[in-house]
């Protein structure tokens, strides 16, 4: 026994011999990549603190429901090229909106579609940009482009199903954005201004079967059909 663990440690102190400086390269190479990630993760808040910091004083703005200030200071911030990813689209979604309101459709457009090129896959971001464009497109009546924005919009956003059962037993999946039900009576809309009656009839009953729950739009689907 007494042979065996000398055999043991000379066979353990040889290895260390021979590789010891290989595992400590490795051990050294492998804190440096702990530490670049981490210092990477802080520098990357600190980071999105700043930018958010850059778009603070335009919510500031909107929060009191001055809008004409908060577009301002929405612009001005994006011109500047100071504005980068999120932050960006945020700006640019909020200043969208408040040129929607003031009918400058085309300013508008440009705007969200700013905001859907820099939202990346926040879902609440990106969805409300492709929402914009497709409102901006029936205001101008380009109904065939509000109707692409429209299909992608619930494609990409809406989960629910209209099972009941799995309602019941929730495990119907959930959309991810509120404004899918929104969505679809406006594609139900658009699909009649095309006259695309068949479309627009299975959209309404697809709206009436998912959304029933949903007592505004489902009072519309109703009306809709009983319409047609």
């Amino acid at each position: 026994m007494a042979n065996e663990s000398n055999n043991n440690n000379s066979e353990l102190k040889a290895f260390f011999v021979n590789h010891g400086t290989k595992i400590a390269v490795a051990f050294v190479v492998l804190f440096a990549i702990i530490a670049g990630i981490v210092q990477y993760k802080e520098a990357r808040k600190v980071a999105a603190a700043e930018q958010s910091e850059l778009i603070g004083v335009g919510l500031t703005y909107l929060y009191a429901n001055e809008k004409d200030s908060a577009l301002v200071e929405f612009e001005g911030k994006i011109a500047s090229g100071k504005l980068e990813g999120l932050a960006l689209a945020k700006a640019s979604l909020l200043a969208g909106n408040i040129k929607f309101e003031k009918k400058d459709f085309d300013g508008a457009a440009l705007l969200f579609q700013n905001a859907l090129d820099n939202a990346g896959s926040v879902a609440l971001v990106r969805s409300a940009a492709m929402h914009g464009l497709a409102a901006v497109k029936m205001e101008k009546g380009d109904f065939s482009a509000a109707a692409n924005f429209l299909e992608k919009y619930i494609a990409e956003y809406g989960k629910r199903t209209g099972d009941k059962e799995d309602r019941y037993q929730k495990d119907e999946p959930a959309d991810e954005v509120p404004m899918v039900a929104d969505a679809m009576w406006k594609l139900t809309l658009v699909y009649q201004q095309l006259g695309a009656s068949d479309k627009a009839k299975a959209t309404a009953e697809r709206l009436l079967q998912i959304y029933g729950d949903n007592r505004a739009f489902a009072d519309k689907a109703r009306k809709f059909l009983a319409a047609l």
